[in-house]
Protein backbone atom coordinates (compact mmCIF):
# COMPACT_ATOMS: atom_id res chain seq x y z
CA UNK A 1 0.00 0.00 0.00
CA UNK A 2 1.28 3.56 -1.01
CA UNK A 3 0.14 6.24 0.99
CA UNK A 4 0.80 9.63 -1.11
CA UNK A 5 1.39 12.99 1.24
CA UNK A 6 0.75 16.09 -0.93
CA UNK A 7 1.77 18.67 1.45
CA UNK A 8 -0.73 17.40 3.61
CA UNK A 9 -1.19 19.73 6.92
CA UNK A 10 -2.98 17.51 9.04
CA UNK A 11 -1.37 14.06 10.89
CA UNK A 12 -1.34 11.92 7.81
CA UNK A 13 2.70 10.88 8.36
CA UNK A 14 2.07 10.02 12.21
CA UNK A 15 -1.63 7.83 11.23
CA UNK A 16 0.40 5.75 8.56
CA UNK A 17 2.83 5.36 10.76
CA UNK A 18 0.43 3.55 13.27
CA UNK A 19 -0.24 1.43 10.62
CA UNK A 20 3.17 0.20 9.90
CA UNK A 21 3.79 -2.70 12.15
CA UNK A 22 0.53 -4.73 10.81
CA UNK A 23 1.13 -3.71 7.26
CA UNK A 24 4.60 -3.76 6.75
CA UNK A 25 4.41 -3.36 2.89
CA UNK A 26 2.76 0.58 3.66
CA UNK A 27 4.80 2.88 2.60
CA UNK A 28 4.85 6.62 2.08
CA UNK A 29 5.51 8.77 -0.87
CA UNK A 30 5.66 12.54 -0.23
CA UNK A 31 5.36 14.80 -3.46
CA UNK A 32 5.65 18.11 -4.47
CA UNK A 33 4.26 20.57 -5.61
CA UNK A 34 0.29 19.89 -4.83
CA UNK A 35 -1.60 18.08 -7.09
CA UNK A 36 -3.87 15.34 -7.04
CA UNK A 37 -2.40 14.18 -10.54
CA UNK A 38 0.88 14.44 -10.28
CA UNK A 39 0.16 12.42 -6.76
CA UNK A 40 -1.73 9.74 -8.40
CA UNK A 41 1.31 9.59 -10.36
CA UNK A 42 4.13 9.46 -7.80
CA UNK A 43 1.95 6.88 -6.14
CA UNK A 44 2.16 4.47 -8.96
CA UNK A 45 5.90 5.14 -9.52
CA UNK A 46 6.34 4.20 -5.92
CA UNK A 47 4.27 0.84 -6.27
CA UNK A 48 5.29 -2.47 -7.83
CA UNK A 49 2.18 -4.52 -7.98
CA UNK A 50 0.19 -5.90 -11.70
CA UNK A 51 -2.97 -3.71 -10.72
CA UNK A 52 -2.91 -0.02 -9.16
CA UNK A 53 -6.12 0.90 -7.57
CA UNK A 54 -6.94 4.65 -6.32
CA UNK A 55 -8.95 6.46 -3.71
CA UNK A 56 -8.71 9.37 -1.87
CA UNK A 57 -7.74 10.66 1.13
CA UNK A 58 -11.45 11.62 3.12
CA UNK A 59 -13.40 8.50 1.71
CA UNK A 60 -13.57 5.32 3.20
CA UNK A 61 -13.65 1.52 1.67
CA UNK A 62 -16.30 -1.02 1.84
CA UNK A 63 -15.46 -3.92 3.20
CA UNK A 64 -14.29 -5.88 -0.24
CA UNK A 65 -14.02 -3.38 -2.02
CA UNK A 66 -10.40 -4.12 -2.53
CA UNK A 67 -11.55 -7.99 -3.56
CA UNK A 68 -14.23 -6.33 -5.98
CA UNK A 69 -11.43 -4.64 -7.82
CA UNK A 70 -9.02 -7.68 -8.17
CA UNK A 71 -12.03 -10.01 -9.34
CA UNK A 72 -13.19 -6.93 -12.19
CA UNK A 73 -9.57 -6.91 -13.47
CA UNK A 74 -9.48 -10.56 -14.64
CA UNK A 75 -12.45 -8.87 -17.39
CA UNK A 76 -10.81 -5.48 -18.52
CA UNK A 77 -8.33 -3.09 -18.45
CA UNK A 78 -9.52 -0.03 -16.17
CA UNK A 79 -12.28 -0.37 -13.41
CA UNK A 80 -14.40 1.72 -11.68
CA UNK A 81 -16.68 1.20 -8.32
CA UNK A 82 -19.63 2.40 -6.80
CA UNK A 83 -19.45 5.92 -5.02
CA UNK A 84 -22.06 5.99 -1.70
CA UNK A 85 -22.91 9.54 -1.01
CA UNK A 86 -25.20 8.14 1.85
CA UNK A 87 -23.40 6.99 4.66
CA UNK A 88 -20.52 10.46 5.66
CA UNK A 89 -22.93 13.27 3.96
CA UNK A 90 -26.06 14.95 5.34
CA UNK A 91 -29.26 14.92 3.20
CA UNK A 92 -28.66 18.55 3.01
CA UNK A 93 -25.57 18.11 1.23
CA UNK A 94 -26.76 15.12 -0.63
CA UNK A 95 -29.55 16.95 -2.25
CA UNK A 96 -26.89 18.84 -3.74
CA UNK A 97 -24.84 17.03 -5.74
CA UNK A 98 -26.01 14.17 -8.31
CA UNK A 99 -25.22 10.81 -7.59
CA UNK A 100 -23.78 8.51 -10.38
CA UNK A 101 -26.12 5.74 -11.08
CA UNK A 102 -25.61 2.50 -8.73
CA UNK A 103 -25.63 0.19 -11.83
CA UNK A 104 -23.23 1.85 -14.31
CA UNK A 105 -20.19 3.97 -15.11
CA UNK A 106 -21.09 7.42 -15.65
CA UNK A 107 -20.76 8.62 -19.27
CA UNK A 108 -19.41 11.76 -19.94
CA UNK A 109 -21.41 13.97 -22.65
CA UNK A 110 -23.07 10.77 -24.03
CA UNK A 111 -19.88 10.08 -25.31
CA UNK A 112 -17.63 6.89 -23.38
CA UNK A 113 -18.15 5.79 -19.77
CA UNK A 114 -15.14 6.83 -17.11
CA UNK A 115 -13.92 5.59 -14.27
CA UNK A 116 -14.14 7.53 -11.18
CA UNK A 117 -10.78 8.14 -9.49
CA UNK A 118 -12.12 8.11 -6.19
CA UNK A 119 -12.94 4.16 -6.93
CA UNK A 120 -10.52 2.98 -10.07
CA UNK A 121 -8.48 0.41 -10.48
CA UNK A 122 -6.38 0.47 -13.34
CA UNK A 123 -3.75 -2.48 -14.57
CA UNK A 124 -0.30 -0.97 -14.35
CA UNK A 125 0.98 -1.46 -17.84
CA UNK A 126 -2.02 0.42 -19.17
CA UNK A 127 -1.03 3.11 -16.61
CA UNK A 128 2.15 3.21 -18.33
CA UNK A 129 1.23 2.90 -21.67
CA UNK A 130 -1.05 5.80 -20.88
CA UNK A 131 2.05 7.80 -19.46
CA UNK A 132 -0.08 7.93 -16.55
CA UNK A 133 -2.73 10.52 -15.10
CA UNK A 134 -2.15 14.15 -17.44
CA UNK A 135 -1.32 17.01 -15.45
CA UNK A 136 -2.22 19.29 -16.76
CA UNK A 137 -5.77 18.96 -15.48
CA UNK A 138 -5.32 21.67 -12.65
CA UNK A 139 -8.50 22.80 -12.05
CA UNK A 140 -10.16 20.01 -9.94
CA UNK A 141 -12.40 18.22 -12.48
CA UNK A 142 -11.87 15.76 -15.86
CA UNK A 143 -8.72 14.23 -15.05
CA UNK A 144 -10.44 10.79 -14.18
CA UNK A 145 -12.36 11.35 -17.64
CA UNK A 146 -9.92 12.38 -19.36
CA UNK A 147 -7.52 9.04 -18.66
CA UNK A 148 -10.62 6.94 -19.02
CA UNK A 149 -11.20 8.16 -22.45
CA UNK A 150 -7.77 7.63 -23.71
CA UNK A 151 -7.36 4.35 -22.55
CA UNK A 152 -10.43 2.93 -24.39
CA UNK A 153 -9.34 5.20 -27.57
CA UNK A 154 -6.05 3.40 -27.16
CA UNK A 155 -8.57 0.09 -27.15
CA UNK A 156 -8.41 -0.93 -23.41
CA UNK A 157 -11.77 -2.39 -22.20
CA UNK A 158 -13.30 -0.59 -19.10
CA UNK A 159 -16.05 -2.08 -16.49
CA UNK A 160 -18.20 -1.16 -13.43
CA UNK A 161 -17.51 -3.22 -10.53
CA UNK A 162 -21.01 -2.82 -9.03
CA UNK A 163 -19.07 -4.29 -5.50
CA UNK A 164 -16.41 -2.19 -5.05
CA UNK A 165 -18.54 -0.05 -3.19
CA UNK A 166 -16.41 3.42 -1.88
CA UNK A 167 -18.02 5.46 0.76
CA UNK A 168 -17.33 8.86 -0.40
CA UNK A 169 -17.51 12.46 1.12
CA UNK A 170 -19.13 15.38 -0.41
CA UNK A 171 -18.21 18.84 0.49
CA UNK A 172 -20.19 20.37 3.41
CA UNK A 173 -20.34 24.08 2.77
CA UNK A 174 -22.33 25.18 -0.13
CA UNK A 175 -19.48 27.31 -1.50
CA UNK A 176 -17.22 24.83 -1.72
CA UNK A 177 -19.59 22.52 -3.19
CA UNK A 178 -20.21 25.10 -6.18
CA UNK A 179 -16.48 25.70 -6.49
CA UNK A 180 -16.01 22.49 -7.08
CA UNK A 181 -18.94 21.92 -9.91
CA UNK A 182 -17.80 25.15 -11.23
CA UNK A 183 -14.15 23.53 -12.03
CA UNK A 184 -16.07 20.25 -13.29
CA UNK A 185 -17.65 22.66 -15.79
CA UNK A 186 -14.22 24.41 -16.65
CA UNK A 187 -12.77 20.90 -17.23
CA UNK A 188 -15.68 20.02 -19.54
CA UNK A 189 -14.74 22.88 -21.84
CA UNK A 190 -11.01 21.44 -21.76
CA UNK A 191 -12.31 17.61 -22.59
CA UNK A 192 -14.40 18.72 -25.27
CA UNK A 193 -11.19 20.17 -26.89
CA UNK A 194 -8.93 17.48 -26.60
CA UNK A 195 -11.15 14.98 -27.72
CA UNK A 196 -13.45 16.44 -30.05
CA UNK A 197 -12.18 15.33 -32.81
CA UNK A 198 -12.74 11.61 -31.38
CA UNK A 199 -16.36 12.49 -31.18
CA UNK A 200 -16.83 14.37 -28.31
CA UNK A 201 -19.76 16.50 -28.34
CA UNK A 202 -21.17 19.29 -26.34
CA UNK A 203 -25.06 20.65 -25.66
CA UNK A 204 -26.06 22.81 -28.86
CA UNK A 205 -26.60 26.53 -28.31
CA UNK A 206 -30.55 25.80 -28.46
CA UNK A 207 -30.58 23.35 -25.59
CA UNK A 208 -28.23 24.84 -23.61
CA UNK A 209 -30.43 28.29 -23.82
CA UNK A 210 -33.53 25.99 -22.91
CA UNK A 211 -31.17 24.89 -19.74
CA UNK A 212 -30.38 28.46 -18.85
CA UNK A 213 -34.03 30.16 -19.08
CA UNK A 214 -34.73 26.90 -16.79
CA UNK A 215 -32.56 28.21 -14.29
CA UNK A 216 -33.46 31.34 -14.40
CA UNK A 217 -37.26 30.62 -14.10
CA UNK A 218 -36.33 28.99 -11.22
CA UNK A 219 -34.23 31.11 -9.21
CA UNK A 220 -36.98 32.67 -6.94
CA UNK A 221 -37.35 29.35 -5.44
CA UNK A 222 -33.76 29.00 -4.43
CA UNK A 223 -34.66 29.45 -1.02
CA UNK A 224 -36.52 25.92 -1.06
CA UNK A 225 -35.01 22.59 -0.12
CA UNK A 226 -33.73 22.68 -3.89
CA UNK A 227 -31.52 25.56 -3.46
CA UNK A 228 -28.02 23.62 -3.45
CA UNK A 229 -28.75 21.69 -6.40
CA UNK A 230 -29.71 24.79 -7.94
CA UNK A 231 -26.21 26.55 -6.85
CA UNK A 232 -24.23 23.50 -7.99
CA UNK A 233 -26.45 23.42 -11.23
CA UNK A 234 -25.64 27.02 -11.92
CA UNK A 235 -21.90 27.14 -11.14
CA UNK A 236 -21.33 23.90 -13.32
CA UNK A 237 -22.76 26.18 -15.94
CA UNK A 238 -20.95 29.15 -15.29
CA UNK A 239 -17.65 26.86 -15.41
CA UNK A 240 -18.17 25.52 -19.02
CA UNK A 241 -18.63 29.29 -20.26
CA UNK A 242 -15.89 30.19 -18.43
CA UNK A 243 -13.99 27.13 -19.50
CA UNK A 244 -15.76 27.70 -23.18
CA UNK A 245 -13.72 31.14 -23.51
CA UNK A 246 -10.15 29.55 -21.73
CA UNK A 247 -10.11 26.62 -24.01
CA UNK A 248 -11.55 28.99 -27.26
CA UNK A 249 -14.63 26.11 -27.30
CA UNK A 250 -17.84 26.48 -27.21
CA UNK A 251 -19.20 23.99 -24.31
CA UNK A 252 -22.25 26.00 -23.32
Amino acid sequence: MVVVDNGSTDDTAAVVARWTDRLPDLRVVRHEPRGINGARNAGARAANGELLVYCDADDVATTGWLAAMVRASSKADLIGGYLDFTPLNSERVRMARSANPPDRLPIIMGFLPYAVGASMGVRTEVFQALGGFDESYTGGGGDDVEFSIRAQLMGCSVVFAPGAVMRYRLRERLWSLARQQMGYGRADAKLLRDFREHGLRADGTTKALAHWLKLVWRAPAIASPDRGRWVCHFAWRLGRLLGSAEQRVWCP
